[in-house]
């Protein structure tokens, strides 16, 4: 357990707290008849009701160093909210948070009590599993053809979803400055809102990416 730990720690640690850049694309026009189409399958990757998932991680840095963990989510799409626990595969809890209205960190074992960590996780379960608010600013297909439903945030953010000709989706975030910060990776998706696996990259240097498998999925009646 405690060579799992140690390298597990400094491996997440790093992963949560970098940065990236890159420019959002331009968009080449969509016909208006096909925006409909196209908004139904952007909403696809995301969760529609509350659900309890739990995925096996793994974190890939430079130099193939890998790490892995257990993370159990709690998501709910209806109020935003979350609570999620990562742990190692001994069932050690490393980290406990809940975010909706505010962030509450539960349990956070050094070096995962940063603040910075906290939010970087809470900021990728969003952009994983929940659709972004309001309506596209733009539709329209990226150079290598994908469909592509654009929103835009208040602080000068954007978020890509893209469809492609094969089903394989990403989600892309782009910083004020336009800069690509991270994106979510869907190779094939059966089920609305369960993909089997993801995987979560990090832009930018050192890169890094979250590979995450899902082992159970049980939806939730309040």
């Amino acid at each position: 357990m405690k060579a799992t730990l140690c390298l597990l720690i400094p491996l997440l640690a790093t992963v949560l707290v970098l940065g990236g850049c890159a420019v959002l694309p331009p968009l080449k026009p969509l016909d208006p008849s096909q925006e409909p189409a196209t908004l139904e399958a952007c909403r696809r990757p995301f969760l529609t009701e509350k659900y309890r998932l739990v995925h096996e991680l793994k974190a890939v840095m430079p130099g193939e160093r890998e790490g892995q963990a257990i993370g159990v989510l709690l998501a709910d799409p209806q109020t935003g909210s979350i609570q999620s626990v990562l742990m190692t595969i001994e069932g050690l809890v490393l980290f406990d948070i809940e975010s909706g209205r505010g962030l509450i960190v539960n349990r956070a074992v050094p070096p995962f009590d940063a603040p910075a960590f906290a939010r970087r996780m809470a900021e990728d379960i969003g952009l994983a599993f929940f659709s972004p608010r309001g309506k596209p600013a733009a539709f329209g297909r990226e150079e290598g053809g994908a469909a592509v439903c654009r929103f835009t945030r208040p602080g000068g953010e954007a978020v890509d979803v893209l469809t492609a000709e094969d089903g394989a989706m990403e989600i892309r975030l782009y910083g004020a400055g336009q800069e690509l910060r991270k994106k979510v990776i869907i190779p094939h998706l059966e089920r609305p809102g369960l993909a089997d696996e993801l995987e979560i990259r990090g832009a930018g240097w050192p890169s890094y990416s979250l590979h995450l498998r899902l082992i159970e999925a049980e939806a939730v009646k309040d």
